[in-house]
């Protein structure tokens, strides 16, 4: 549990999760799915919509579990 919270604080990781993002929802990746059958784009859109939602949500939750600076300086005191 702590390497996922050390690889959510990461600085580049709201980048990557914009790039990968930015792939799933392109026009080419949606459109590979059968067109006849609009359950399927459906279910795709918001389960990875779902998904993206969850990463970012647990990025801002790892980043306030880490104490402030003002914090850790009151501390050494």
């Amino acid at each position: 549990m702590e390497r996922l919270k050390n690889l959510l604080r990461q600085t580049e990781f709201p980048i990557f999760l914009f790039f990968v993002s930015l792939v799933l929802f392109n026009w080419p990746v949606v459109n590979l799915s059968d067109v006849h059958r609009l359950e399927i784009p459906f279910i795709y859109l918001f389960t990875t919509w779902g998904i993206v939602v969850l990463l970012l949500y647990l990025a801002g939750k790892s980043l306030g579990d880490q104490p402030s600076s003002e914090e850790t300086d009151s501390d050494k005191k």
